[in-house]
């Protein structure tokens, strides 16, 4: 038989079979299996979540402060702090006014609020309305107070940094006289007291952030100054 007699034969008896499958054509799973994968639907959340603003407003510890570091990496290059600022009443607002108190633009007139913005985790803080504890919220741990956070500043167009006494008028003239002598206990006396000791022993948990760690500095430190004496 040549290929063209073949050829022929073929189509026709593929013409006897029907081209389409009957509606009520049911195939074997066990020969053929499943042609897509077959995926359950997702799941609902079971409660909703609270609107950011709310949680805001509910979140303990809103009232505290916090220290605030300005830093802008370029055009200018700024950098500087805004200790013990209220979480629950310092704004966006805030931060660029005291943005603009320390840079004008190329001919040295003050910057436009709107060319300056707040940037928190590199990402823009949209208005500037919005307070620190609201822009805070996702991260109870800050809401506690004592605590550090990082903003940083984009300058549209960009600017140059002033220094911020130079900006301010003097209105009354320095006081150039030599400082007077403290007054009460100095020295040897003030180490002795109790109070020196907790002082020292907070400003250590400040700085470390742990407490367990600070209490036993202050026990080192104070064993040491004893023995020397």
């Amino acid at each position: 038989m040549s290929e063209l007699s073949f050829a022929k034969s073929f189509l026709s008896a593929l013409d006897s079979r029907p081209i389409k499958l009957r509606a009520d054509h049911v195939f074997d799973p066990e020969q053929i299996g499943l042609r897509v994968p077959y995926t359950l639907p997702r799941l609902q959340a079971p409660h909703p979540e609270m609107p950011k603003k709310a949680r805001a407003a509910q979140a303990p510890g809103s009232s505290k402060s916090i220290t605030v570091n300005v830093k802008s990496a370029r055009n200018p290059a700024l950098e500087f702090s805004l200790p013990n600022v209220p979480l629950s009443t310092t704004s966006v607002q805030d931060l660029k006014d005291a943005v603009k108190q320390r840079v004008t633009d190329a001919q040295g007139n003050p910057v436009a609020l709107d060319k300056i913005k707040i940037l928190y985790r590199r990402k823009p803080v949209p208005g500037t309305g919005k307070t620190v504890a609201e822009i805070l919220s996702d991260e109870p741990e800050m809401l506690i107070g004592g605590k550090e956070v990082e903003f940083g500043v984009m300058i549209i167009g960009g600017a140059k940094t002033i220094d911020i006494e130079e900006a301010q008028p003097a209105t009354e003239p320095r006081d150039v006289s030599p400082p007077k002598p403290a007054v009460g206990p100095s020295g040897a006396e003030v180490v002795q007291m109790e109070a020196f000791w907790n002082d020292l022993q907070g400003y250590l948990e400040q700085r470390l952030k742990d407490d367990q760690e600070a209490k036993r500095l202050r026990e080192l430190f104070k064993s040491a100054w004893s023995s020397s004496q």
